[in-house]
């Protein structure tokens, strides 16, 4: 659910010295939720299951909610806590919306880590959540020893991509105008890119943008921190990281970083092969996890 920007400042004010660190969990959704404190925004966190902490961070203006379920449960089932702190300005989170920086994202990330997550998580960053994958483990390190980077498109992002996710998250703009784009830029042919129509935020989406463009290039640790051990997810379909841009993150850092590549997926992934995902990380989690 998106707030206008009034609603959510109100309801803020209204509780911001009211609330604890985390509630007990909610039954509003599906999924056991807590709420996290983090500066002046307070972070809705769907959890599930136990053992080494795993965060999911969603792509650019979309929750944490759906796209992620089945390889939510496919972590689950495989002995992880999984915590999906939802963005600002979806479900229950609230927070500012502008002037926004990735060091302020982060910095959510870092307090549901330090409240639900035992102080250490692996974080699965997707598409836009990569970017705040590599931002967090360069400001927080120690909390953030490995990243997933699952869809992270390429170093240089081809110049007729930019424009995409505001094509495809401009819920004013014609259906059939969006439903193209989506088909185009964020799903394999004979993916059905209907699924991808609703689950938008607007607001969202340019808090994001903006938090983006004011951190500006992230060439310099397009691998996280220098000790951040990296799996990269590449979708074979994606045009946003075309296949002479494969190898860059392992060219870079060969010593930290691993790549693989999903068949039948593009820059969605999670939707369109979450089973394929689960599989491709699993034996590399392990690894990571066993020294949390």
């Amino acid at each position: 659910m998106l707030f206008p920007s009034g609603l959510v400042l109100t309801l803020m004010m209204t509780c911001v010295h009211a609330l604890p660190a985390f509630t007990q969990p909610l039954m509003r959704y599906k999924w056991p939720t807590q709420f996290v404190r983090s500066g002046k925004a307070k972070i809705e966190v769907l959890v599930q299951g136990a053992g080494p902490t795993v965060i999911i961070i969603p792509s650019y203006g979309r929750d944490g909610g759906d796209d992620y379920n089945s390889f939510t449960n496919y972590l689950v089932n495989a002995g992880y806590l999984v915590l999906r702190p939802q963005p600002r300005g979806t479900f229950g989170s609230m927070g500012p919306m502008t002037n926004v920086t990735l060091e302020d994202l982060s910095a959510d990330i870092a307090s549901v880590i330090d409240t639900l997550g035992g102080g250490q998580a692996i974080v699965i960053g997707h598409a836009f959540g990569t970017f705040l994958a590599k931002v967090s483990s360069v400001i927080y390190p120690e909390k953030i020893p490995a990243i997933v980077l699952a869809a992270p498109g390429g170093i240089y992002l081809p110049s007729n991509m930019a424009e995409m996710p505001f094509i495809t998250g401009n819920t004013s703009l014609p259906i059939p105008e969006r439903l193209k784009a989506l088909q185009k830029a964020f799903f394999a042919p004979n993916h059905d890119a209907h699924i991808w129509l609703d689950g938008w935020y607007p607001e969202v989406l340019a808090m994001e943008h903006a938090a983006v463009q004011t951190y500006g290039s992230l060439t310099s640790h397009w691998g996280g921190a220098d000790t951040t051990q990296v799996l990269e997810l590449i979708p074979a379909d994606d045009p946003f990281q075309p296949n002479s841009q494969w190898n860059v993150t392992t060219n870079l850092y060969p010593n930290r970083a691993t790549s693989k590549i999903i068949a039948d997926a593009s820059h969605a992934l999670f939707p369109e092969q979450g089973k394929a995902v689960f599989e491709a990380i699993i034996p590399w989690l392990k690894q990571q996890s066993s020294h949390i």
